[in-house]
């Protein structure tokens, strides 16, 4: 049940923020769960009055945003500055010395454009907060002087309520983040480190969040008594509110841990829904502190919420630091070797701190070895991860992405339209690119302003090349045993032939996954049953499709086709 607040004290914080008797009296019977058609039918105004009122007051109470959560959050500001007059008994078991007690509304909250003065963000006794959580410890860090710089001046002089630092596993945003929050934690009276890689429940991590204002000194101390119940949009309340006395740094990391897999990026797991409303409130709500998101999926609504106080940022490519990486190690490489280095692995900087580990491990530090020995080469740590990524997708993200891994070289929308066996309608394969690119799995290019093309991150192209190799090795096999095609997928939806007519690039890419599957398959039939009596078996299954429609066999028989001809070289 909600605590009463008496209306002589919410009367006394109205007045010294300039509410109006009319107003004050409408905002009384909102308070008191009363519509807003039932209040203007009782006082004979209209709703648009009643709204125009409720306007007014949200404004004084320097309430921002849309919808219905307004009216909740003026209810908790009250409420939180009656308990903080009161001593705020009801909310800490240790009493009234053991937690910051919080000034009055019109002493505490200031307007964002107003600034804050340097005495607000004061905790109790003077001192700044910090509680780093499990960030992990950065001891050397490398470059983006320009990008720390430019999220510098996003936080600490635009006062921006959330940058989201975005982008694929292992491209630095996390090292990133925690350097920037060394740069700029002299500027915040609390720095806060948390992960949701557990998943913690929205409630869950609201509580550690809130009890670190109460009594960082003991976080595991209960906020309430265990009778007295507080749901999400209280707590939501409370946190914001702490964030307006005090300056904060949040930074959240792992957060696409709390979003959905196997669908559409950026939609919430079944219990994390609440995760929504605390990042659309925090962006809409003025307050002066700062939620630093980094995640390797954009969260859907961060779209609509884009604008002057939330902004978005990738890392990257950087030659600059993989070569540092590399000096680090002792190595050196040639422009036209770090050319085809960033070619194969792009910004990721996890993956080009183990190639330089394996050159100095394997090739006796020489580059130009390594990379003529390894077309492609993926360490099982980074497959890992790049599996858990590729996991995550739609089933239709990824046909999607094994039609770019196809083609390895940028191809437009309506090249992709052309080649996917199944024609999805121009709306649904927008929605699944657009998807796609909040993973930070794929580039757009613009084609000298004519149209755009799609292409996808280099480590991925590598990554799903090798799943197809192995996939299509598989499906052959199971063609020969069983003497059918019953059983193929991935040979009858993708077609791995590229006619004469078609560009080098796209020819060349194409033939390096058959003949990539061509030397894994001549090797087991060296192995086992010799090449004559696999041959024939898929010789008089090609034959056997003669005159089959696409619609019963799709590309199976141009594909096994050319698999044929690709072992007979």
């Amino acid at each position: 049940m909600t605590t009463p607040i008496p209306q002589n004290f919410v009367q006394n914080i109205a007045k010294q923020l300039g509410v109006t008797d009319a107003e004050l009296k409408t905002v009384f019977m909102a308070l008191d769960g009363q519509s807003t058609a039932t209040i203007a039918k009782k006082l004979g105004i209209s709703d648009i009055a009643v709204r125009k009122r409720l306007g007014e007051v949200y404004k004084k109470f320097q309430i921002g945003g849309n919808g219905p959560g307004k009216l909740s959050e003026l209810r908790h500001q009250l409420l939180f500055s009656y308990h903080a007059e009161q001593g705020a008994s009801d909310f800490s078991p240790g009493g009234k010395g053991s937690f910051f007690k919080m000034p009055l509304l019109s002493e505490g909250v200031a307007s964002v454009g107003a600034g804050f003065p340097s005495d607000r963000f004061a905790n109790a006794n003077g001192r700044r907060q910090q509680d780093w959580g499990q960030a992990p410890d950065v001891a050397v860090f490398y470059g983006r002087s320009e990008e720390l710089t430019a999220l510098n001046q996003w936080i600490v002089s635009d006062n921006c309520r959330l940058v989201a630092l975005l982008g694929l596993a292992g491209s630095g945003k996390t090292t990133l983040s925690v350097q920037l929050a060394k740069q700029i934690q002299h500027e915040f009276d609390f720095v806060i480190w948390r992960s949701l890689r557990s998943t913690p429940t929205p409630s869950e991590f609201l509580d550690s969040l809130i009890q670190l204002f109460y009594n960082p000194k003991k976080p595991d101390v209960p906020l309430v008594a265990p009778s007295k119940k507080i749901d999400l949009n209280d707590k939501i309340s409370r946190l914001i509110e702490h964030l307006r006395k005090q300056r904060c740094l949040l930074i959240v990391d792992d957060f696409e841990a709390v979003l959905k897999p196997e669908e559409l990026a950026g939609h919430y797991r079944e219990g994390c829904e609440g995760y929504r409303d605390l990042i659309v409130r925090l962006c809409e709500v003025n307050h002066h502190s700062c939620l630093v998101l980094v995640s390797s999926e954009e969260p859907a609504e961060l779209a609509l919420l884009a604008g002057e106080k939330v902004r978005s940022f990738k890392p990257a490519i950087s030659s600059e630091i993989a070569r540092e990486i590399f000096q680090e190690k002792g190595l050196s490489a040639r422009d036209r070797e770090w050319e085809i280095l960033l070619s194969r692995y792009g910004g990721n900087l996890l993956a080009l701190k183990i190639v330089a580990t394996t050159i100095n491990d394997f090739f006796d530090g020489n580059v130009v070895n390594f990379l003529e020995a390894t077309a492609l080469f993926i360490e099982e740590h980074i497959s890992n991860l790049l599996a858990q990524q590729f996991d995550r997708m739609s089933n239709s993200e990824q046909e999607i992405v094994c039609w770019l891994a196809i083609a390895q070289s940028p191809i437009s929308l309506a090249t992709l339209r052309e080649k996917m066996l199944v024609n999805s309608s121009l709306s649904d394969l927008l929605k699944n690119l657009d998807s796609l690119s909040r993973r930070s799995l794929i580039e757009k290019i613009n084609n000298d302003g004519k149209e755009t093309l799609f292409m996808l991150q280099p480590l991925i192209v590598q990554y799903v090349s090798e799943r197809l190799v192995e996939q299509i090795r598989s499906e052959v096999l199971e063609t020969v045993n069983t003497q059918g095609i019953e059983r193929m997928h991935l040979l009858k939806t993708h077609n791995f032939i590229q006619s004469i007519a078609q560009q080098k690039a796209g020819k060349k890419a194409s033939r390096s996954i058959l003949e990539s599957v061509k030397n894994r398959l001549q090797v087991l039939f060296l192995k086992t049953t010799g090449f004559e009596e696999p041959l024939n078996i898929l010789t008089k299954i090609v034959s056997d499709l003669e005159g089959k429609s696409m619609l019963e066999v799709g590309y199976a028989k141009e594909n096994l086709a050319q698999i044929i001809a690709e072992i007979q070289c």
